[in-house]
């Protein structure tokens, strides 16, 4: 229950749209093992309010990465489902300079895209899921 309560809590102080209630985060212990960001390629991309949104691959692990300013945040979703329903991975800050990404997770062969929110704007913009 904490780790749904400490999510519904970034939500409601990141100003994230209601849709997003209904996802759930991943603990760091479910985090991949072995992941990194070596030889990753842009399998999908979007934006919103100038912001560039990234879904990024190597081969076995995706993360997001979104260009913007401080405040920004980015997240991964990772879907069992083929995107009906999802698990929210890693909301991550830029906390100074223009970019940031996520953790990196396996995808398990299942689909993932990334989501961004500029930080003065309510709207969220995700990839399409890969």
């Amino acid at each position: 229950m904490g780790t749904r309560n400490a999510l519904l809590g970034t939500i409601a102080a990141a100003g994230l749209t209601g849709a997003m209630l209904t996802a759930v985060t991943a603990t760091p212990a479910q985090a991949a093992e072995g992941c990194n960001t070596n030889n990753a390629r842009t399998v999908a991309s979007a934006s919103t309010h100038s912001r560039g949104i990234e879904l990024r691959y190597n081969g076995t692990c995706a993360w997001g990465r979104i260009f913007g300013s401080p405040g920004d945040l980015v997240w991964v979703d990772r879907s069992y489902d083929g995107g009906r329903t999802w698990n929210q991975l890693s909301v991550t800050k830029i906390n100074t300079g223009g970019s940031n990404h996520t953790d990196a997770f396996n995808n398990r062969g299942n689909l993932m895209r990334a989501c961004g929110k500029a930080s003065n704007y309510p709207d969220v913009a995700c990839t399409i899921w890969w």
